[in-house]
């Protein structure tokens, strides 16, 4: 975030990310001085099959020439699975829906212009090779379905699933007096409107595009999207959406 970004001081912001994750958003956000609620409503957890298919890929992986990540939690799983394997040439190249999955798998070789699996699909080049797809259970098919008409093999591999979690305690009233509330993924707009409806402050701000989305077709219309689609860029569409108002 820049120096010359809006203070939060004196706001209070809830994060909604899964709980194992929202450590580095709350972070950034006292680093504002913010008063964080943390409610967060979903949680990662292993695949079903526990990381077996994608070891699998990874012991094969100089079969692919791509590697395709779709969300940070998937490019993170990706990357701490591969690193066990020391035998592994990472001579494939790498596409991530987004910057903050770009980081998370540590470089990108392709970024689309909206952070999107659809935009990533329609960025990507025309090719006759081998991709082996990272993503999460409830993931999209429209990078794939792009990839393969464009003439790839596509090898979709589940890394992780999202579930919904309840809050232990009634948060309605600490909800409705807070200042802003961030989605980070649509899954967890998905999740917080099974637990509390459409109940949240008057700013809500999104990561990218595809959680805006789902907060429209929950019924918010209202939504801030960060510019940029990562942590910081989130607090900092957060910061800059309280200061107009």
């Amino acid at each position: 975030m820049t120096t010359n970004s809006p203070t939060l001081a004196g706001r209070t912001i809830i994060v909604t990310r899964a709980a194992e994750r929202a450590g580095g958003l709350t972070t950034l956000l006292h680093d504002q001085g913010a008063q964080v609620l943390e409610i967060p409503v979903t949680t990662t957890v292993d695949a079903l099959d526990a990381g077996i298919a994608l070891q699998t890929a990874i012991d094969n992986i100089e079969s692919y020439d791509w590697v395709v990540v779709t969300s940070p939690e998937g490019a993170h799983r990706f990357r701490e699975a591969i690193s066990l394997t020391a035998s592994v040439r990472q001579h494939f190249k790498v596409a991530a829906v987004g910057t903050a999955t770009a980081a998370a798998i540590g470089r990108a070789d392709l970024l689309p212009n909206v952070q999107t699996g659809r935009s990533l699909g329609e960025s990507f080049p025309a090719g006759s090779g081998r991709i082996l797809l990272a993503v999460a259970q409830s993931a999209g098919t429209d990078f794939e379905e792009a990839a393969r008409h464009k003439g790839w093999t596509v090898h979709r591999v589940t890394t992780y699933r999202t579930i919904a979690i309840t809050p232990d305690q009634d948060r309605k009233t600490e909800i409705a007096r807070a200042d802003a509330i961030t989605f980070a993924s649509a899954s967890s707009v998905r999740a917080w409107h099974d637990v509390f409806g459409t109940l949240m402050p008057k700013v809500v701000v999104a990561m990218g595009p595809m959680t805006a989305t789902a907060l429209t077709e929950i019924g918010i219309s209202d939504v801030v999207v960060a510019t940029e689609q990562s942590l910081s860029g989130l607090v900092e569409a957060t910061a800059q959406a309280l200061a107009s108002r």
